[in-house]
């Protein structure tokens, strides 16, 4: 309780710096921005957490089929590579480690560059939480 009571504290501390404007004033945008900044960072702190599994499991699925795929391509070209089923399955046990290491990576380096180009501006839509087509590859 008192984590909250101090929260709620350093919260009206902070608005209370903010000048009251009028309606017609033109530095009434400013302060709006800076009104919404808790909700900003906050966004952005969310998708950061919540988007990187989300992330992390959309650049390893895709790398697993890339990987298993190239894999297969040039270790049984012979034997019809990607269009052959038992070498596919032969490569994948191969490239799973690898799709996973390689996928988790590029999803958390993903997942950090969608929620500060998205969450900051846009703050908990699904671009910000690498969900939709706005998620950046």
């Amino acid at each position: 309780m008192k984590k909250l009571s101090a929260l709620f504290a350093l919260c009206m501390a902070l608005t209370s710096f903010a000048p009251a404007m009028a309606d017609g004033d033109e530095n009434l945008q400013k302060v709006v921005d800076g009104s919404l900044i808790i909700t900003r960072v906050g966004g952005t702190g969310t998708a950061l957490v919540l988007g990187t599994p989300v992330a992390a499991t959309r650049r390893i699925a895709s790398r697993y089929v890339s990987f298993t795929q190239g894999a297969s391509d040039k270790v049984g070209g012979k034997l019809g590579g990607k269009d052959c089923g038992p070498v596919m399955a032969v490569m994948s046990v191969f490239t799973i480690p690898a799709a996973i290491l390689v996928g988790s990576a590029e999803g958390v380096y993903y997942s950090g560059k969608n929620s500060f180009d998205h969450g900051f501006n846009e703050p908990f839509s699904p671009a910000s939480f690498s969900v939709t087509e706005g998620y950046k590859e």
